[in-house]
């Protein structure tokens, strides 16, 4: 097995962190000796990504993954160790972002209680669009889609409260079945598995492509012109797409009562 250079493990680390780090995704291994990544908002049916032998094997000897063992077989998620590396590159890639996030925690209501959520404190995208006024005078935003948006970060940030969510959370039950269930429950706390579930459901809802501006924009905070580079779109594209998929996610919502 040829050695792993240190460029080859940044690259394949922002390659594939960005899906790993998502709601019930999992890595296991696939056809031809590689390792599949699998994520909830195909149902896992088929891997998104795929990474090398010698590149899974230099993330296990950094401790990047953890296994968790399952009767169907063992499946692996990205440890902390992991995610802060992930998370060190990213910041290194956008200086200016890193630089105007103000890390935070903020109580919001859930379920009648007030639960601590981290949030970002700086100005997100989401806000700039809520508070810019488009040609005709109205807000790129309006306030059901900027509550919507509001709605998916809440959960997305109470689904990575607790240090043990991503334990076994992979097989738990997704939307519309499938029989997948939690090994041990205890492992996620309600609140955590909760906020998960209903992660799903919307983005779901939203359906896929749609659901990936969401996630970028209002789950991990990243601007527009951002992912549109991450996602090779025109320039400018991607505030429709985000306008399109919030008013697909507001009546999601209101469908829900929520």
């Amino acid at each position: 097995m040829s050695l792993v250079s240190e460029h080859e493990v940044e690259r394949e680390v922002r390659r594939v962190f960005r899906r790993f780090a998502e709601p019930q995704s999992f890595a296991a291994p696939d056809a031809g000796g590689v390792m599949g990544l699998f994520i909830a908002r195909n149902r896992w049916r088929r891997p998104v990504a795929h990474v090398e032998a010698r590149l899974w094997s230099a993330f296990e000897h950094r401790d990047f993954v953890r296994a968790a063992r399952q009767p169907a077989g063992d499946v692996w998620h990205p440890s902390e160790t992991g995610l802060a590396y992930w998370r060190r590159l990213e910041a290194e890639s956008d200086p200016f972002r890193a630089q105007h996030q103000m890390q935070g925690r903020r109580l919001v209501a859930v379920d009648g209680k007030l639960v601590p959520v981290a949030v970002n404190e700086a100005e997100t995208s989401l806000d700039w669009l809520r508070r810019r006024k488009g040609p005709d005078g109205k807000p790129l935003v309006n306030e059901h889609a900027f509550d919507a948006g509001e709605k998916l970060r809440r959960d997305f940030s109470l689904a990575r409260m607790s240090p043990r969510v991503t334990t076994d959370w992979s097989l738990a039950l997704a939307p519309g079945g499938g029989g997948r269930k939690l090994r041990d429950p205890s492992d996620v706390s309600d609140r955590a598995l909760a906020a998960r579930e209903r992660l799903a459901r919307a983005l779901h809802a939203v359906g896929p492509g749609l659901s990936d501006i969401l996630v970028e924009v209002c789950c991990h905070a990243r601007g527009l012109e951002e992912s549109e580079r991450r996602f090779g779109w025109p320039q400018r594209s991607a505030k429709i797409v985000l306008q399109i998929a919030l008013d697909r996610l507001a009546a999601h919502y209101a469908a829900k009562g929520k």
